[in-house]
């Protein structure tokens, strides 16, 4: 199988989100194929030529020269063309406070989790006797099974979700923008 050269732009925070970026919209256009698909989702990331850029005048003979002298089949390299503009901002999230309306009721429960393994029991009593003997009962129809009992409590009326988190953008604030120049499977 042969090789096609390739340059593929993709905006990220830094150049291996980029990258990462850049893959994930070539295996939505492309599918996941196995390796022969000619674009970057098939390559790995080698490193960063940002330092090279400054030897050449247009970015065409830039790419032109990690293609002859940097990438091999299945390698891309790096180079920034456009700083990402960071958040410098003291604080970076806003709280959204969702207040209680009426009382919160818990209720006590009994609940069997596996000690180890995959088996994972489905039991989730009102009482520990009721519990255990449900618990004795899934460990004797799986012996390599071993279970524990834990008291928990679980919120049977009122809203769980006391506060929401989201992250605020800066003003100005922008990814970065990155080339990734090499060879792709075809």
């Amino acid at each position: 199988m042969g090789a096609c050269s390739i340059s593929v732009s993709a905006r990220g925070k830094n150049m291996r989100d980029a990258f990462n970026n850049a893959v994930q919209d070539a295996n939505e256009e492309y599918g996941h194929q196995e390796g022969y698909s000619g674009a970057i989702n098939n390559c790995e990331l080698v490193g960063d030529v940002g330092k090279e850029r400054h030897r050449f005048q247009e970015d065409d003979h830039f790419e032109e020269w990690i293609l002859e002298n940097k990438a091999s089949k299945r390698e891309v390299y790096g180079y920034c063309t456009q700083n990402p503009v960071t958040n410098n901002n003291k604080i970076k999230t806003v709280v959204h406070n969702i207040p209680q309306k009426g009382t919160r009721k818990w209720e006590t429960r009994y609940v069997a989790q596996a000690r180890y393994g995959d088996s994972n029991p489905c039991i989730n009593e009102k009482t520990q006797t009721e519990a255990i003997k449900k618990a004795r009962a899934f460990v004797e129809k799986n012996p390599s099974a071993a279970v524990k009992v834990v008291i928990t409590k679980i919120l049977v009326k009122g809203g769980s979700v006391c506060a929401s988190i989201d992250y605020k953008k800066a003003t100005g604030e922008r990814d970065g923008c990155y080339t990734f120049v090499g060879y792709a499977p075809e």
